[in-house]
């Protein structure tokens, strides 16, 4: 329990401090959403509060005679079966219900930022690796273009190799475009450089700790109390209502003297209307199909913990195995450099070896931040 309301805290922590991130719009829009949930509460807390009708009025009849009447009047529920109390309560839990919603939204706006941003960086590292990609084509291509020409090659095997070089150049321009669009699309959640952006550093949520702390489930509990306290409010509005009223006045015409009245008593008023069971049968079907939301839910983000697992064990599979490579690249580049050295190896063998490595190490990279974007991606539901 004590690691749960850790992590609850620290995740309140960090996420007032990437909410900074956003555009000042998007953090003018939550203040403004904040504002109108406490509004929305005391709105809500209080509707139980009858109104207070003043009334004035002047009249003149057929013989002219003028009259005028004030009077202050109310009528307060005093007794309504539970209902005055699942009114106040039904307040409190909707603006719970209110504030995870903003929350969500918010944290919906930085996990795509963070995926956008985590998508530029690795447009960078396929740009990189076109490039070593490209080199490593215009080495191959003139090794087969002497090649051909000593007869030892067929045209089609050095078609081959320039079309790869053509391909390589149409998908660098195919990256620059998608990674123009990712920037332009950051701009929508921040107005800051991509460049100075830092992805938060984050662990790996216990699966306990992240269906407890999960914003989706809490957001869906709150919702389903709330359509529950809807049915307690909707049952009691076909239950018998004790109301007090009072009213006091004055009235004053040409013929007689003003004067003041009240009058005050209890009433008893009993709704009776031919649909009251659909009315409330419907309630109730909102709250238990909002209660098998929950259970539903909860399966949902058990698989999307076990999907992201096995993401996250992927890439570091793919991580190990690029390692192997890059140490293999390793030993033949000692091997090449010192026969190169001898004579017996061209500078063009090297340096094929030394970009293949730098594209493997690119490789890494790439799959760190594929990690670190199947993290945020659970962080930002919590």
């Amino acid at each position: 329990m004590k690691n749960l309301t850790l992590l609850s805290f620290l995740s309140i922590c960090v996420f007032a401090n990437e909410s900074e991130i956003l555009t000042q719009t998007k953090q003018e829009i939550i203040d403004l959403k904040k504002e109108q949930i406490q509004q929305k509460k005391k709105t809500n807390q209080y509707d139980w509060i009858g109104d207070i009708n003043l009334k004035a009025s002047l009249s003149t009849n057929q013989d002219d005679i003028q009259s005028e009447d004030y009077s202050i009047s109310i009528s307060q529920d005093i007794f309504r079966f539970g209902g005055i109390g699942s009114k106040i309560k039904y307040a409190k839990e909707l603006e719970n219900l209110q504030n995870l919603e903003l929350k969500k939204d918010t944290k919906d706006d930085l996990s795509s930022l963070y995926t956008l941003l985590i998508d530029i960086k690795q447009n960078e590292l396929s740009l990189k690796q076109n490039i070593l990609n490209t080199k490593n084509t215009k080495i191959d291509i003139a090794h087969k273009k002497s090649e051909y020409k000593a007869g030892q090659l067929s045209i089609s095997e050095l078609n081959n190799a320039i079309m790869k070089k053509n391909n390589l150049r149409d998908t660098y321009q195919t990256i620059l475009l998608t990674k123009q669009k990712n920037i332009n699309s950051l701009k929508e959640y921040t107005s800051k450089s991509y460049n100075i952006i830092k992805i938060p550093n984050i662990s790996l949520l216990k699966e306990e700790s992240f269906l407890k702390e999960s914003l989706d489930l809490k957001y869906l509990f709150s919702n389903k109390e709330v359509s529950n306290l809807s049915y307690e409010i909707k049952k009691s509005d076909y239950l018998p209502v004790l109301s007090i009223d009072g009213k006091y006045g004055y009235s004053n015409t040409d013929e007689i003297k003003g004067d003041d009245y009240y009058n005050y008593g209890l009433n008893l008023t009993i709704p009776l209307r031919f649909t009251s069971s659909n009315d409330i049968q419907n309630t109730k079907l909102e709250y238990l199909i909002n209660k098998q939301n929950v259970d539903k839910k909860k399966n949902e983000l058990q698989l999307i913990y076990n999907e992201t697992l096995l993401s996250i064990n992927s890439n570091k599979q793919k991580i190990k195995l690029a390692n192997e490579d890059i140490k293999l690249y390793e030993d033949l580049l000692f091997i090449n450099i010192e026969e190169y050295k001898a004579g017996y190896k061209t500078i063009d063998d090297v340096q094929t070896l030394e970009n293949s490595k730098l594209i493997r190490e690119l490789d890494i990279k790439f799959y760190k931040l594929n990690i670190e974007k199947e993290l945020l991606r659970l962080y930002f539901m919590i």
